[in-house]
């Protein structure tokens, strides 16, 4: 599957039959061998619900596994780069997959699930669309793939609210590099003048196969943000993997530099497996419910067709354990709140009050500047406004550089550069109330308070012209006070669940926008490349004005986390152990980032596979 795939990346320059191969020893090599027979009820050892970024890895590594297990993949999407054209293929296309949005009443995507919040009290009672990755890769085939590990202080944070050393920095780290496989900054590619700093102990040799780098691009505007951090006391650090984050480095990004594509756990875990293992892949299918027997045992899970042209049911039974990576899966199972389930007539298994609470999300607002470098020509060259605008002339010259060479914008993220993390200066402080200083007290001394992150691609006026320029800065708030839920419409699979974040609800974290967006400013003026803010402009000025501004504009980064959160025993509101596993029923975990005890301080992806690699290390050790 892994030659075939790669195989059909590329042009063919020969005739070939799509789908079979002979290996070396001459014998037949079938794509259709990696994948179940829809309709025919089978038992494996394993049974993963959701392809995504957990739930690839900890199949991989389970079939990969001497042991031989068998394992299947159950997805409700099917493979992007046949879905999505070449926008989730190529890196400077993320804006297509992570900012998927409705045509009229339809969503314009087959690769994300067309998701809305529920009106939202702090951003004005708007519903936003909330993209989640409904393809093989889940959602690393639909972020930013923007890679950075969380501190050393946080991770023993998660060790001492769960009650297991397990989860502490020194013990997650090997997980953390157990994914990876490291190339760093080519500069041959890169403009030698763009200094990249990384830790190379922060990574083992060899390791894999998810390939992190740093892409083949840089925009020129790197060197002006570092010099305004520097102005600013903001600490240079090398790169965002060594359990240090306050300070600024150019953040590491899931991306292949040799091929130049996005590395997600589909083309890294499941195609690993795949070559070397009798995984067996059930791409559009729903896992609608988990079946347990007369001892709360989960042994199975029913299936349903994701087809408009063939819908049937059937199971899949699971001899060891069942594995949910997908969402409201739990509850149309009978596992929640019981008052929930007896509201759409789901026979209840476990009362678990804590299931779809608890959601920790990271705020998230986006400034655009209109900016000018010392060089015009040169930024007309790298600039991503005039990409995402759709400059036909100027895609053109990127599409052939990036064919050409693998190189420029199209190979890269078209941002990440000095992304600074900090808790908030006295400067802003000083504006908070008693109770946003106590809460944000409790947090450990390495924890940021929030995150600055720079793209190209920025909000732009309707009269663009050729020669203009925007850069975004965004901000995240990575110590949210706010508490969402996530629950279900009804009983049945298809209908969307009802989402509530609760952006800036808690006056905590309106303290800590409006300090955001200060601070935003700070950065961008204190460079010299900003002419002017376009949005929202010289107008805001003052703290309610800024807060009003927000509460219109305020946008989402899609880091929810917890709402089938990891605690203690004592934790009443827990959902799974702290390895994992669901209460009040055997043979079922739950493995993705809803089991986290809380949202990280950086970007999730990440701790995602860390926690995948972890369970794997687990299971296999016989817990």
């Amino acid at each position: 599957m892994l030659k075939l795939l790669c195989a059909l990346s590329v042009v063919p320059t020969t005739l070939a039959t799509i789908g079979v191969a002979s290996s070396p020893g001459g014998i037949t090599e079938l794509f259709g061998n990696s994948f179940g027979e829809p309709g025919l009820n089978a038992t494996y050892d394993y049974i993963v619900v959701g392809g995504g970024n957990a739930g690839n890895t900890i199949a991989a590594r389970l079939a990969l596994d001497p042991a031989n297990y068998s394992v299947a993949v159950i997805e409700a999407g099917s493979f992007y780069e046949t879905l999505n054209s070449n926008r989730t293929q190529v890196p400077g296309y993320a804006f297509y997959s992570a900012l998927a949005t409705f045509v009229g009443d339809s969503f314009s995507s087959l690769t994300n699930f067309g998701l809305k919040t529920a009106p939202q009290d702090g951003y004005n009672e708007r519903e936003l669309l909330y993209v989640q990755g409904q393809t093989l890769g889940g959602s690393s085939a639909a972020n930013y793939m923007g890679y950075s590990r969380p501190s050393v202080g946080s991770l023993d944070h998660w060790a001492e609210r769960v009650g297991d050393d397990f989860w502490t920095w020194a013990n997650t780290e090997p997980a953390y590099k157990k994914s990876c496989n490291f190339t760093p900054p080519n500069y041959d590619k890169i403009d030698r003048s763009i200094d990249i700093s990384f830790d190379a102990n922060a990574f083992d040799d060899e390791a894999g196969p998810l390939q992190i780098s740093y892409g083949n691009f840089a925009g020129e505007f790197g060197p002006y943000l570092k010099a305004s951090l520097d102005r600013l006391g903001f600490e240079s650090i090398p790169g965002l993997n060594s359990g240090k984050l306050l300070g600024y480095s150019t953040i590491a990004t899931a991306i292949d530099p040799k091929a130049g594509t996005r590395s997600s756990s589909e083309t890294s875990f499941l195609q690993l497996a795949a070559a070397n293992s009798n995984i067996k892949i059930y791409p559009e299918s729903l896992g609608s419910r988990i079946i347990f027997d007369d001892s709360k045992r989960a042994t199975g899970v029913e299936i349903t067709t994701n087809s408009l042209l063939s819908s049937f049911t059937y199971s899949l039974n699971a001899s060891k354990e069942v594995i949910v990576s997908a969402g409201v899966l739990l509850m149309l199972s009978g596992i929640g709140p019981a008052a929930t389930l007896e509201e759409y007539d789901i026979p209840v298994v476990v009362d678990l009050p804590g299931v779809g609470q608890g959601v920790t999300d990271q705020p998230y607002m986006a400034l655009s500047y209109k900016y000018i470098l010392t060089d015009v020509a040169k930024v007309n060259v790298t600039t991503g406004t005039q990409l995402a605008a759709g400059n036909a002339e100027f895609s053109a010259k990127l599409t052939e550089q990036y064919l050409q060479n693998q190189t420029g914008l199209l190979s890269s993220i078209g941002g990440g550069q000095n992304i600074a993390y900090e808790k908030f200066p006295a400067s802003e402080r000083q504006y908070f109330s008693n109770a946003t200083l106590e809460y944000l007290d409790k947090f450990p001394e390495d924890w940021p308070e929030a995150y600055y992150l720079p793209l190209e691609y920025a909000s732009y006026p309707a009269d663009l012209t050729p020669e203009d320029n925007y850069l975004s800065l965004g901000a995240a708030l990575t110590a949210p006070a706010s508490v969402g839920n996530m629950t279900i419409s009804s009983a049945d699979i298809s209908d969307p669940p009802i989402i509530s974040p609760n952006w800036l609800l808690d006056e905590r974290d309106q303290d800590q926008a409006v300090a955001a967006l200060e601070r935003i400013r700070a950065i961008a003026f204190n460079s010299t490349m900003v002419i002017s803010e376009y949005q929202p402009g010289p107008n805001v000025t003052t703290r309610a004005e800024i807060l009003a501004w927000l509460k219109q504009n305020g946008a989402l980064i899609y880091h929810a986390t917890s709402s089938c959160k990891m605690g203690a025993s004592n934790d009443t509101t827990a959902v799974v152990d702290s390895r994992a596993r669901v209460k009040g029923v055997t043979g079922l975990r739950v493995v993705d980032s809803s089991a986290f005890p809380f949202v990280p301080p950086t970007f999730p992806m990440s701790s995602v596979y860390m926690f995948a690699e972890k369970i794997a290390e687990s299971i296999l050790s016989g817990n």
